[in-house]
C-alpha cells in the first residue's frame, strides 16, 4: 500500500483546488458569454466543449501514464486472466 507523505497530499489537494477554481472562472465567463464559442453560439455549446475536452484530456494523460508505466511489467503475469490483452 502507498503512502503518501503530507506533503503530497498538500500538492495534491492544492492541484485539485486550482482545477476546481479554474473550471468555475472559466464556466461563469463561459455564462456571461466572455468568451468567443459563448458569445457565437450558446453558453451551453461552450461548458459542453470545455467539459468534452477535459475528459479526452484525461484519457489522453491516462494513456500515457499506462504506455510509461506498465512496459517494465512482464506480460506473462496476465497471460490467463486478461487473454485478450495479452494477444
Amino acid at each position: 500500500m502507498l503512502t503518501n507523505s503530507p506533503l503530497d497530499i498538500f500538492k495534491q489537494f492544492y492541484s485539485t483546488c486550482l482545477v476546481i477554481f479554474s473550471v468555475v472562472i472559466v464556466t461563469a465567463l463561459m455564462f456571461t458569454e466572455n468568451t468567443k464559442v459563448a458569445a457565437d453560439a450558446h453558453p451551453v455549446v461552450a461548458l459542453v466543449t470545455m467539459w468534452l475536452g477535459i475528459l479526452w484530456m484525461s484519457m489522453v494523460e491516462g494513456g500515457q501514464c499506462s504506455m510509461v508505466g506498465l512496459p517494465p511489467i512482464d506480460r506473462e503475469l496476465y497471460k490467463e486472466s486478461h487473454k485478450i490483452t495479452y494477444q
